[in-house]
């Protein structure tokens, strides 16, 4: 993961956690450098780090 895609996951993921953007609004993918990544699948993980890093 390059360093512009880890900033947008998790700003995505921030927005999400705080409820100001649902997950169903987070592109699915995003262009970026003229590369294709997944942006939603790899938001759904960092909320899953969080919470389980939140309960331990």
């Amino acid at each position: 993961m390059n360093t512009i895609q880890k900033k947008l996951v998790e700003s995505y993921t921030t927005l999400v956690m705080a409820e100001k953007m649902a997950i169903e609004e987070v592109p699915e993918t995003k262009l970026i450098g003229g590369t294709d990544y997944p942006i939603r699948s790899e938001v759904e993980i960092e909320i899953a780090n969080r919470t389980i890093a939140a309960l331990g």
